[in-house]
């Protein structure tokens, strides 16, 4: 009985040193591996980009109905990586394609693959400077281009003063033309009540101008106001109260007489 006692007890005992054994020689297995993997990216869909935008509000008007902000706005945008493939674009060439400058003077230009491999290398040569004195001809050369530059200038900005292109569009282009800037006049002469002037006749003498032809080009933001408030002729609008825009665009008379309480804003 003892015997049989004494051999459970040793084939326990035995057991529970295996395990022990065994589970210390994972955990030194485990403790001594190295953990290794390949580096990832992250990469996101063609065309995306991080956008970074700065809005600064000048100033506001808020009335019952009316409600105008006026601000500026800022953006950057920066184009996100969509192909792994471009990270290894410069791998083990650091040193190589660093700029070799010396008095600031790259010594040698580098061509590579699709892989980032180098396949040749030439030697950079700076471009000599010529002594004016001795090349006079480059010089007048030069003068040569800037008049002719000069001039294609000027006829360009004579062209568009006979540029009328709201003279060959069709019928129906000229319809789409006119009831957008009746929308837009009618929100425009909102802006301008907000603004604290008399909206409805500073548009009628802001048409009135407009329609009056230009004898030179104007500066970028007179174009633009120009080009907003040339109202193309065609079909008459339903009622007489976008009619008088047509009124007033078209009108031989004098501008400021037609419209005196409109001063403030000129």
């Amino acid at each position: 009985m003892n015997g049989a006692i004494k051999f459970i007890f040793l084939f326990l005992l035995g057991v529970i040193s295996a395990t022990i054994y065994e589970n210390s020689k994972v955990d030194v297995e485990e403790s001594s591996k190295i953990l290794s993997r390949r580096k990832r990216f992250i990469v996101f869909p063609d065309g995306s980009s991080f956008q970074l935008v700065f809005c600064a509000q000048n100033q506001g008007y808020l009335q019952v109905g009316d409600v105008v902000w006026f601000g500026n706005t800022a953006a950057l945008a920066w184009q996100l990586p969509s192909d792994p493939q471009s990270f290894y674009l410069f791998k083990d060439h650091d040193k190589l394609h660093e700029a070799q400058r010396r008095n600031g003077i790259t010594k040698t230009i580098y061509f590579l693959d699709e892989n980032g491999k180098v396949l040749t290398k030439m030697p950079y040569r700076k471009r000599p400077i010529i002594n004016p004195a001795f090349a006079k001809r480059s010089i007048d050369g030069q003068i040569q281009n800037k008049r002719n530059l000069t001039q294609a200038i000027k006829q360009l900005h004579d062209a568009q003063l006979k540029n009328d292109f709201l003279e060959s569009l069709d019928k129906d282009s000229i319809t789409f033309h006119r009831e957008g800037r009746k929308s837009f006049y009618a929100k425009f002469e909102k802006f301008l009540h907000g603004m604290g002037w008399r909206g409805r006749e500073c548009l009628l003498r802001m048409l009135c101008e407009t329609g009056r032809g230009k004898t030179e080009q104007g500066t970028f933001l007179q174009e633009i106001m120009r080009a907003t408030l040339t109202l193309p002729q065609g079909k008459k609008f339903d009622t007489e109260y976008y009619n008088e825009y047509d009124k007033a665009h078209f009108s031989d008379g004098d501008c400021e007489t037609l419209y005196p309480q409109c001063d403030k804003l000129y």
